[in-house]
C-alpha cells in the first residue's frame, strides 16, 4: 500500500532529529536515541502515547527522523524515515487504548521514498530479534525468507533504551496450519532457499524480490527467480486470555503493552498502547463451556455465547462456594450422560501456586461411574455479565 493510500483527515507531525555520529572502523554509524532526556510525545483526542525510533547497524548508516500523525479518535500512525536507503517505515494502530475482549488493529509497512525503483540487497540486520510478521513467521531468520519486516507486541511499558530487557515478544498469532516455505511457478511448487535482493517500485510498498528454489534434483540445483512481493504485516489482536483460532495477547487483563515494528534493515520504532476494562461483554477467550462432548470436564470454547454461566456470585464468595451441575451428554449411542459438579470460588486470590493473571478457582468432579473422580484444583480468571452471574476464562499460566 502505497503511502499516499493512507489519508489522514488531520495530521499533526512532530519531526525529531537526534544524530549521535561516532567513528566505528572505517564507517560511521549515527542512531536517534530518544530517552528520558530527550522524549517525543503524540497527542491524540483524550489520550496521550509516547513514540521513539532508532536505525542501527552499518547498512542504515543515517540520519533519521521521527514523525507521529494522528487522526480522529485515537488512531496513531508513526513514520521512521531512512534518508541512506530511501526507506520509510510505518507503524500504525487503529487506537491507542482499547476494552478488554476487545481488538487492536495493527500494521506496518516499508515503502520507497524515492520517485524511482529502489534495489535493496537482502539484509539481516534487524535491530531486535523475533519480530513477526504473522503466524508462519516464526521471527527468525530461517523463517522470514517472505517477510523482511516484522512486528512485537511485548507486556509493559518500554523504551528503545530497555526494549532488550523485555524477553521475546509475545506470539499473537492464531494457531494455524503453517506450510512450508515454497514458491509457486505455475502449478508447480518449489522450496525456497533464500532471498538475495529487493526492488520496490516508486512510492511504494509493492515490488519484486529476487531469490533461489531448489529445482528436484541429486544433488539438490538451486535455480534463480524474480517473484512480485509487497512488504508490510498487519492484523487484529484481540486482548483476550488464551489463544486458538483468533489472534491473542493471551490475557483480558487491563495492562500497558509496547507494540514494536522493525526491518531487516535496522529500522526500529514503537508505540505503547493500553487495555482497559470493559464495559461491554467479552467477545472471544478460552471458556469452560456448556457445550457438550467433553471428558472429563466442560469442554473448553472460544467465545462468549458458549460459556458456562454460573448464576451463583454470591455463593462463590462464601468458603463453601458455587456448585453447579453440568451435563455432558451423550458421548456415544451405548452410553448414558454423564454429569459433572463444577464448583467455583469468587474471588479467590493468593492461593498456592495462582498464577498473576487469575482471581477464582474451581473444581470438577465428574459424576457417575464411568470415570473416576477427579479433583484438582484448578485456577480461572472470572468475569461478571450482571450483578449475579458470571463465566470462567482460563487465565495465563
Amino acid at each position: 500500500m502505497a503511502k499516499a493510500a493512507k489519508a489522514i483527515s488531520s495530521r499533526i507531525a512532530v519531526i525529531v532529529v537526534i544524530a549521535m555520529i561516532t567513528v566505528v572502523g572505517l564507517g560511521v554509524v549515527s542512531s536517534g536515541v530518544l530517552n528520558s532526556a530527550s522524549s517525543t510525545t503524540a497527542s491524540t483526542s483524550g489520550s496521550s502515547s509516547s513514540a521513539t525510533t532508532i536505525t542501527t547497524g552499518s547498512s542504515t548508516s543515517s540520519s533519521s527522523s521521527v514523525t507521529l500523525s494522528s487522526s480522529s479518535g485515537l488512531n496513531q500512525t508513526l513514520e521512521t524515515t531512512n534518508s541512506t536507503l530511501g526507506l520509510e517505515l510505518l507503524l500504525s494502530v487503529n487506537s491507542t487504548t482499547i476494552p478488554s475482549e476487545d481488538a487492536i488493529n495493527i500494521s506496518t509497512q516499508v515503502l520507497n521514498t524515492r520517485p524511482t525503483a529502489n534495489n535493496l540487497t537482502a539484509s539481516d540486520d534487524w535491530a531486535i530479534q523475533d519480530l513477526s510478521s504473522g503466524p508462519c513467521d516464526l521471527g527468525n531468520s530461517t523463517n522470514k525468507l517472505f517477510s523482511p519486516v516484522g512486528l512485537g507486541v511485548f507486556r509493559g511499558t518500554y523504551a528503545l533504551n530497555n526494549i532488550s530487557s523485555a524477553g521475546r515478544p509475545l506470539f499473537v498469532w492464531a494457531a494455524v496450519s503453517c506450510p512450508a516455505d515454497f514458491i509457486f511457478i505455475g502449478n508447480q511448487s518449489y522450496p525456497l532457499r533464500s532471498i538475495t535482493s529487493y526492488s520496490l517500485l516508486p512510492k511504494s510498498d509493492n515490488g519484486t524480490y529476487t531469490g533461489y528454489y531448489a529445482v528436484p534434483g541429486t544433488p539438490e540445483n538451486l535455480a534463480k527467480r524474480v517473484f512480485p512481493t509487497g512488504m508490510g504485516a498487519s492484523g487484529a489482536i484481540y486482548a483476550a486470555n488464551g489463544t486458538g483460532f483468533y489472534n491473542s495477547l493471551h490475557s483480558a487483563l487491563p495492562s500497558n503493552y509496547t507494540l514494536v515494528a522493525g526491518d531487516e534493515w535496522g529500522q526500529l520504532t514503537l508505540l505503547h498502547f493500553e487495555v482497559t476494562p470493559s464495559n461491554i461483554l467479552p467477545k472471544v477467550g478460552n471458556f469452560l463451556s456448556s457445550a457438550p462432548g467433553c471428558s472429563p470436564g466442560p469442554c473448553i470454547a472460544y467465545r462468549f455465547s458458549d460459556a458456562l454461566v454460573f448464576n451463583c456470585a454470591a455463593a462463590a464468595a462464601t468458603p463453601y462456594g458455587c456448585p453447579t451441575i453440568y451435563s455432558e451428554g451423550v458421548r456415544y449411542s451405548a452410553a448414558p450422560p454423564v454429569n459433572y459438579t463444577v464448583t467455583v470460588w469468587y474471588p479467590s486470590y493468593n492461593q498456592p501456586n495462582e498464577p498473576a493473571s487469575a482471581n477464582c478457582m474451581y473444581n470438577v468432579v465428574p459424576v457417575g461411574a464411568l470415570v473416576k473422580p477427579i479433583t484438582p484444583t484448578l485456577f480461572g480468571y472470572c468475569l461478571l455479565i450482571n450483578s449475579t452471574a458470571f463465566v470462567v476464562s482460563l487465565p495465563l499460566p
